[in-house]
């Protein structure tokens, strides 16, 4: 596997009884069924979340013809307030050919409206400009909320209730799911090349109490073109917390210094 593919910054988460009645009251009110309902409120709600934790990442695992494995993790932490484009992350890849376990690299990374500073490896703060900034195309959050808005197959949506949360599964032949990434990072064995295979399987967690998301996971499949036994998973893992409690905090001074220093 190409290890540094992924280095390119990816930087790339009351009342049961009452609730339930008012649930289906709305719904029925709406001509929604349960299952539209619960979702539509979870959109409508999106615009009321201005900050949050997250931890998870971007995981490919692959299972070769000859039984061997190999993964590539990015996996990281957020903190973000989205009314002030403020952002902390910290994040590191990780690799294994089945055998052997290398960090590939290590990060963090300070984003507001204006600015963007990065420390590799701890190596020393850098200031990120234009045109290399990253950009998002969306937020952490916004991607389980663009998610909702794009579910095609009504029917195939399958919601579970717990006394606290509302567990959401889908899985349909979606294209436009397999258009959020592309197949995994290019292989090494044998220069596989992976195609999509199958549905992919999306998890969501919903918080009945605020109807915010709790958990976004979406797994993509992927089989190699040439038709051998080697198979990939690509998996979108975020896990929220801290919802509209994470405290306004501002890039620390000496971190713009050194990036000063670095230029």
């Amino acid at each position: 596997m190409r290890r540094g593919g992924r280095h390119a910054f990816v930087y790339v988460l009351f009342g049961l009884l009452f609730f339930t009645a008012a649930c289906n009251t709305d719904a029925k009110e709406e001509n929604l069924t349960r299952e539209e309902a619960i979702i539509m409120k979870t959109i409508e709600q999106a615009d009321s979340v201005d900050s949050y934790t997250v931890e998870g990442g971007l995981l490919e695992d692959f299972v070769w013809g000859d039984g061997s494995t190999e993964y590539n993790h990015l996996l990281g932490t957020v903190s973000r307030i989205e009314s002030l484009q403020l952002a902390y992350r910290q994040y590191r890849q990780e690799y294994s050919n089945g055998q052997t376990e290398t960090t590939v690299f290590t990060g963090q990374i300070y984003q507001n409206e204006d600015d963007v500073y990065i420390n590799v490896d701890d190596e020393g703060w850098k200031t990120r400009s234009e045109p290399d900034r990253f950009e998002y195309e969306y937020t952490d959050y916004e991607a389980a909320i663009t998610f909702l808005e794009r579910v095609e197959n009504m029917e195939e949506v399958r919601i579970e209730e717990t006394e606290n949360e509302y567990e959401i599964r889908y899985s349909e032949p979606q294209e436009s799911l397999y258009d959020i990434y592309g197949p995994p990072s290019e292989a090494s064995k044998n220069r596989t090349v992976f195609v999509e295979n199958g549905s992919p399987e999306v998890f969501l967690i919903i918080n009945k109490s605020d109807y915010t998301v709790r958990e976004f996971t979406t797994k993509f499949f992927y089989e190699d073109e040439a038709g051998s036994d080697s198979k990939g998973v690509l998996t979108l893992e975020l896990r929220f917390d801290d919802i509209n409690e994470v405290e306004d905090f501002e890039i620390p001074d000496e971190v713009i210094e050194e990036a000063e220093a670095n230029e």
